[in-house]
């Protein structure tokens, strides 16, 4: 059980004000002076609020039974009785609200058997003193849940974002590399020189692998990325890796400033595009790339030249879809001619 500075201030501030204002209050309605008793439970009321945000069920208890207690004997009333009003607000606030209702009924008929004015004058007090401070415990709860929520699903956001890069960028550099490995295996003996170049191939792609997994991994740690931001100019790279592995692709690239975020998505859209024509097409295909302007879109068309065959939406083709839905655009996959991605994304103003 921990208790914090804000529960020990707040229970200071009402010790401070119970023992000081008693006594005037005491004098203005015209009552005795209070004895040692009387400031006993001035200082028990306050001092349950040491618990509010751990045991608000104890703060209800230990602080409206010494006000019972105060108000049975005859003392004036005073301010003892905002001990009460902060055990109500805590109750509500840090408890289930049937809890809450329970303890502001609790120390509203606590209050009535003492209560020298009529019932209307009661009702008055314990909506103003009692239902108010709880109602406004119940929203300070609900806007602390949502502030949490909102945190929750911004880091799930992040978590998928994440992941959905990872996917992208070991998926590509592992299909590469199979790719190579597999031509790599197959001239080792006939043609060395060819042999060794795909094993360069397989060097250099398993370290562009390895630096932007890093990445990924320092993003999630909250450190500075290692890598630069991916941008449309590394689109001919991307190509010419393709080209290494065996499938021949052509690149065609209007002049478009765009900010970072979207040609980050239009760099991963082509990647996972070709490396979905590189894992499941045969020997021989082509594939071409164009990211051009229609109006106010851009348009990302990834082509290749296989047979049309019927497919199955996977991870990668959802992962597609939901970077270009992230900029308020649409991703369509067809195999009717070949395989064809097409992203539409609205251009930034």
């Amino acid at each position: 059980m921990r208790i914090t500075w804000q529960d020990g201030a707040l229970t200071a501030a009402l010790l401070f004000f119970g023992l000081a204002g008693t006594r005037f209050a005491a004098r203005l309605q015209g009552g005795e002076p209070l004895d040692a008793l009387a400031y006993a439970l001035i200082v028990v009321a306050a001092c349950g609020l040491l618990f509010r945000s751990v045991r608000p069920l104890w703060t209800v208890l230990v602080t409206i039974t010494p006000i019972v207690v105060y108000l049975a004997l005859g003392y004036p009333f005073g301010p003892i009785l905002v001990s009460g009003v902060a055990a109500i607000y805590a109750v509500a606030v840090y408890a289930r609200v049937e809890l809450a209702a329970a303890g502001a009924l609790l120390y509203a008929l606590a209050i009535l058997p003492w209560w020298n004015d009529s019932l209307t004058s009661w009702i008055t007090w314990s909506a103003g003193w009692i239902l108010l401070p709880g109602a406004a415990g119940v929203l300070m709860k609900l806007r602390r849940r949502s502030a949490v929520d909102v945190r929750e699903r911004t880091a799930i956001s992040e978590r998928l974002r994440l992941a959905q890069e990872v996917h992208d960028v070991v998926g590509h550099g592992l299909s590469v590399i199979a790719m190579q490995a597999g031509v790599a295996l197959y001239v080792l003996d006939k043609d060395p020189a060819k042999a060794r170049a795909s094993l360069e191939a397989i060097r250099d792609t398993s370290k562009e692998a390895l630096d932007g997994l890093r990445s990924e991994l320092d993003t999630l740690r909250g450190s500075a990325p290692l890598t630069p931001a991916i941008t449309l100019d590394d689109l001919p790279a991307l190509a010419a890796r393709m080209r290494e592995a065996g499938l021949e692709v052509s690149v065609e690239v209007a002049g478009i400033e765009l900010p970072d975020t979207h040609q980050l998505a239009v760099y991963r859209i082509v990647q996972e595009s070709l490396t979905n024509v590189l894992r499941h097409s045969s020997p021989g295909v082509t594939a071409s790339v164009r990211v051009y302007t229609v109006r106010d879109e851009l348009v990302v068309h990834v082509t290749d030249t296989g047979t049309p065959t019927d497919f199955t939406e996977g991870h990668g083709i959802a992962g597609m879809r939901s970077r270009a839905e992230a900029l308020g655009g649409t991703l369509e996959a067809d195999s009717a001619h070949g395989f064809s991605v097409i992203a539409r994304i609205p251009l930034p103003a």
